[in-house]
């Protein structure tokens, strides 16, 4: 999983269009602010906020913009792959990933800052979250929580949601999860009051819509317990929560148990030997401005 290096990472607003080009490395594409299309291949697809496109090797691509359209600001990483099955299983990704974006750009911001810090080991964190990142785009299509997905909620009666939109208020919740979500935002997503917003949460999922959010973040902080060494300080704030004496507190009210407890109780110790990534070309890390 670690034979990869990343080449090139950056944060950006693009102001000026691409000929149309490949390359031999891959490259992520997530969009922050909408504006312009990008061309894959024969295909093209316009950018829209919070979107992740996936640049193979080799494919033709290009970015362009009309003069009246706004400049896209763009999170962009580029990188290269040694190992056969990881190849293989990015190959098998769409073009444009259905991502939990709130801890996509959790782990970019990540990136970013060990990169302009360019202290020692520095890269050794680089390639830690962005380990991470790549694990986040593979498992995308798997849901890991049990709770009900947007396209599942679109499938209700539309007279018990009083005429709300719910999917696009979960997939809201679910996309932003890990910061401050009000009950105004909601309404706002939903364009509804709030007094709306609360009945079509309890007709729906039979539950208020901080109570499913706090969920949703339980349900990722579950996840993360079992599937990352991150400790609880760290886990507590991937997941959103403001104060780690609150998600303790709110976590072993929902569990019985603590978190430490419900980690040692449902992961039993494990210990592999992987194998060094070899070949690999040195990393450079180095800061440019568009």
């Amino acid at each position: 999983m670690y034979e990869f290096s990343v080449l090139w990472s950056g944060k950006y607003f693009q102001y000026w269009e691409n000929e149309l080009h490949s390359h031999s490395y891959y490259q992520i594409i997530a969009v922050l602010k909408s504006g312009g299309r990008i061309t894959l291949g024969e295909e093209t697809i316009p950018m829209q906020d919070r979107q992740v496109l996936l640049i193979r090797p080799h494919t033709i691509h290009s970015i362009i913009r009309e003069e009246q359209e706004p400049q896209p600001q763009l999170m962009d990483i580029k990188f290269t792959v040694a190992d056969e099955q990881l190849a293989r299983d990015l190959n098998r990704l769409p073009a444009v990933l259905d991502v939990d974006f709130g801890r996509f750009q959790y782990y970019f911001d990540h990136i970013l800052r060990e990169s302009a810090q360019a202290a020692p080991y520095s890269y050794n964190c680089v390639c830690y979250y962005f380990g991470l990142t790549l694990v986040l785009l593979l498992r995308s299509q798997r849901p890991q929580t049990g709770l009900p997905r947007p396209d599942q909620l679109q499938e209700l009666p539309t007279g018990r949601t009083t005429g709300v939109d719910m999917a696009a208020v979960i997939r809201y919740i679910q996309e932003n999860y890990i910061t401050p979500i009000t009950l105004e935002d909601l309404a706002k997503v939903a364009s509804v009051s709030k007094s709306t917003l609360i009945l079509a949460f309890k007709q729906t999922l039979n539950t208020t819509p901080n109570k499913y959010i706090n969920q949703v973040r339980l349900g990722k902080a579950k996840e993360l317990l079992l599937t990352t060494n991150s400790n609880i300080s760290e886990i507590s704030e991937m997941v959103g929560f403001q104060s780690l004496h609150y998600f303790s507190r709110y976590f072993k009210n929902h569990e019985q148990v603590s978190p430490v407890e419900y980690r040692q109780r449902y992961s039993s110790s494990r210990f592999y030997t992987y194998r060094q990534p070899i070949g690999l070309p040195e990393p450079i890390l180095h800061s440019e401005k568009k």
